[in-house]
């Protein structure tokens, strides 16, 4: 993936959550020492299913990666 289409995959993620769900992301991830391939799951979970929020998906990705 080319610096282009990163920039337009962050845009479009950031237009897809809000400010809240993003800041709870990086905090998860700072906090909690989560690796960035969990963030990606998590955002991939709850692109992936409708109605879930962010601490649904987290819930299932490190439940499925214990």
């Amino acid at each position: 993936m080319n610096c282009n289409e990163l920039s337009q995959q962050a845009d479009l993620i950031a237009s897809t959550f809000s400010k809240q769900d993003l800041a709870k992301l990086v905090l998860a991830l700072k906090g909690n020492r989560e690796s960035l391939q969990h963030a990606v799951k998590v955002i991939d979970t709850i692109d992936n299913r409708a109605g879930y929020s962010l601490d649904d998906a987290w819930d299932e990705v490190l439940t499925g990666d214990s």
